[in-house]
């Protein structure tokens, strides 16, 4: 990747705080505009044949659940994200003039792949502006698409500040998640939901910014009154709960770690007011389950955006959906190797998977063997194991081995903690901790 372009940038507009206020901060849009089905339509005829049908197919998680689970693979794009479409859609709406000048916009990810895939089918310059805690993989994956990166700032206001900067001298259209030729690009994921799946009950949609979730309620309301429509979104920031709540977008600092955006879109938000059935907020322990049920039973990557669909029906949060049709949308791969490792880490320990404990043992060789065997006997695998000689206090001919093991599943684990509180009835066992 080369970066002396972006060193230059960076220096030109390294006083981020000045302009916070210039853009990105939605709760300031005085009057928002709403998107309409026309818009949808529209939009769904102008990038035919640009972005995939997605397949709409049942979840094998149907066959172990109380639910008629189906999901809309939208991580299958080209890039792997829904925003493929409303990327797409922004792109060709614009006059030669601005195609030629090129467009700048603030992104984590989805956004800057879809724009800088479609930017380079279409002749389009892109500058994709992420923040510095963005994955180096896909900044880097931004590059090869023939996008200019700039990385800057400790969050999507921060990068959403120096893009509107940015474009004022150098002649740029911004693009927005929010811009209703973005929403109207999203739009074709619902009616495709509709026409792939006429009997449809329900269909949850991940909220992030709320475009995918303001597109989707529109395309199926339109297409289908009966088709409930709900909204899902994480515990650790429900951006979209407190909007509805308080009636408006909110700002409120992203928790530490995330680099999403601190406010929902107000275009979106506005579309949405007084339309969505019902808002669901899904505990983090669960997204990172749905992400291992994804992969392991569905063969299935999602981001935790793109699984918190899924993760809601998981937790039990829709439990008058039990025998309809309800559709969950996939939104997204967006997650990096490192990043999915960590995850699929919680989501084993989260569905009791992982078991963490300490045993005492006899300080000899026949000590350990004893455990080993243990954990052989009873199926489970031995994923690590740490001996503690130096801080026990008691006696000197006894250690504690600090061990980690893989189960098969809750039940299994439940199991296996029996037989061990056999054989070591001091043993201590960790407790998950739930956010």
């Amino acid at each position: 990747m080369d970066f002396t372009k972006l060193m230059g940038l960076n220096q030109a507009y390294s006083d981020i705080d000045k302009y916070l206020s210039l853009e990105g901060s939605v709760a300031d849009v005085e009057y928002p505009e709403i998107l309409s089905f026309d818009d949808i339509k529209q939009a769904a005829d102008r990038i035919e044949g640009a972005v995939i049908h997605t397949p709409l197919c049942e979840a094998k998680l149907s066959k172990f659940t109380d639910y008629n689970i189906y999901l809309k693979c939208e991580n299958l794009q080209f890039t792997g994200s829904y925003a493929e479409r409303g990327m797409r859609n922004a792109l060709e709406v614009l006059d030669e003039d601005r195609k030629s000048r090129g467009v700048i916009l603030a992104s984590t990810g989805d956004m800057a792949l879809g724009a800088a895939y479609h930017g380079r089918t279409l002749g389009i310059p892109v500058t994709a502006v992420l923040p510095e805690g963005c994955a180096p993989a896909t900044a880097q994956r931004c590059s090869e698409l023939g996008a200019a990166v700039v990385l800057c700032g400790a969050s999507l206001d921060d990068a959403a500040a120096y893009a509107s900067k940015a474009a004022r001298e150098t002649g740029q259209t911004v693009l927005s998640s929010d811009d209703i030729s973005s929403l109207a690009g999203l739009g074709g994921a619902g009616a495709e939901v509709v026409r792939q799946l006429p009997g449809a009950d329900c269909v949850l949609a991940p909220v992030r910014s709320g475009a995918l979730l303001a597109a989707v309620l529109v395309a199926c309301k339109k297409m289908k009154c009966t088709c409930l429509v709900y909204g899902a979104e994480c515990s650790s920031c429900p951006r979209m709960m407190r909007a509805l709540q308080a009636g408006r977008p909110e700002r409120a600092p992203p928790p530490p770690g995330e680099l999403g955006a601190s406010s929902v879109g107000a275009n979106a938000f506005a579309t949405i007011k007084n339309r969505l059935d019902r808002m669901l907020v899904v505990e983090e322990s669960w997204v990172a389950r749905a992400t291992v049920a994804l992969l392991e039973r569905e063969r299935l990557v999602a981001g935790g955006a793109g699984a918190v669909a899924l993760a809601a029906v998981m937790q039990g949060l829709v439990p008058e959906l039990k025998g309809k049709r309800t559709v969950c949308i996939i939104s997204s791969d967006s997650v990096d190797a490192g990043r999915l490792a960590r995850v699929i880490q919680r989501g084993l320990g989260a569905g009791g998977r992982l078991l963490r404990f300490a045993v005492p043992l006899p300080d000899h060789r026949a000590g350990l063997e004893g455990l080993t065997k243990a954990v052989f006997d009873e199926s489970a695998v031995l994923k690590s194991i740490v001996t503690e000689q130096m801080w026990v206090h008691g006696d000197v001919c006894t250690t504690w081995a600090n061990v980690v093991v893989e189960t098969a599943s809750e039940e299994h684990s439940a199991i296996f903690k029996e037989k061990l509180r056999e054989l070591y009835p001091s043993a201590r066992f960790a407790v998950m901790l739930q956010k």
